[in-house]
């Protein structure tokens, strides 16, 4: 994702506690800041409520910039250092893990293998292929939410944002080589994992979207997956359901953020600082 280009005399301005200048400041940074709090948050509405609370943070400690680093890496700083204790509905690690990522998708694959047996596997078209898509997406993202947030916002700041190790570093305020260490285990286990089950990445792994799409339209044919069952199945039809999860993958879409975001800011300011132009 392109980082924000800020306009300093805009900065400058808003820092002076000019109206207008504050709000173009918010305009041009709320789109990153919410793109890294999906990655780091999985839920739509807790990315929303952290960059909220992020664009507060940053408007309240505006004054206390001093240019001793970019703009962009302050702003990091203070929404990573956020972002590492948010509280979040989605299941994090240890709670989800690599491990039980792997059942569950095994669990999407005796699915399929028996939608196979029933002679229910059939032609995918277009709308079909965009949604095995989305589930390659969604699945990617499952396997992010199985690292900590530590080793989750190296791997994001690195393959989202294209940071170098040293700016990651003084965004996470550790050693570039500490900064590269946590890089590297991240990488380790999203690749190991990678290798061994997912189709997008080694053609001779076994899961596929294609298989895993299959899955849930057998689940769901069979009953599987309702708010009733507690059938193991049903964690699949949870995991691979979501369509608005954000992914890892640099070819992933930026998020929208939604306009309510930046009024809830502003309507906050306004009670505050008395007015709002």
């Amino acid at each position: 994702m392109k980082l924000p280009d800020i306009d300093h005399a805009w900065l400058q301005l808003a820092q002076q506690g000019d109206p207008a200048a504050l709000d173009r400041l918010l305009l041009t940074i709320q789109p990153t800041i919410f793109n890294l709090a999906m990655r780091m948050l999985h839920q739509h509405e807790d990315a929303q409520d952290a960059t909220q609370e992020i664009l507060l943070r940053i408007t309240t400690h505006l004054s206390s910039f001093r240019g001793e680093s970019r703009f962009s890496t302050w702003m990091f700083r203070i929404a990573s250092n956020y972002l590492l204790t948010a509280r979040s509905r989605a299941k994090e690690a240890p709670a989800l893990s690599l491990d039980g990522l792997e059942d569950k998708l095994g669990l999407g694959l005796q699915l399929a293998e028996r939608a196979l047996a029933a002679g229910s596997p059939r032609q995918f078209g277009p709308d079909e292929k965009l949604a095995a898509q989305r589930l390659a997406l969604t699945c990617t993202q499952g396997m992010l939410m199985c690292l900590d947030r530590e080793h989750r916002a190296a791997y994001v700041l690195d393959l989202t944002f294209g940071l170098d190790s040293a700016t990651a570093a003084d965004v996470l305020e550790i050693t570039p080589e500490a900064f590269r260490k946590r890089l590297s285990r991240a990488r380790q286990r999203l690749d190991d994992f990678m290798q061994q089950q997912c189709g997008l990445v080694n053609s001779h792994a076994h899961c596929t979207c294609e298989k895993q799409l299959a899955a849930i339209s057998e689940a769901q044919r069979l009953g599987i997956g309702k708010s009733t069952s507690r059938q193991p199945e049903a964690e699949l039809i949870a995991l691979t359901g979501l369509s608005n999860t954000a992914a890892v993958f640099r070819a992933h879409p930026d998020y929208q953020v939604p306009h309510r975001v930046i009024e809830s800011v502003r309507a906050v300011l306004k009670l505050h600082t008395g007015g709002w132009q």
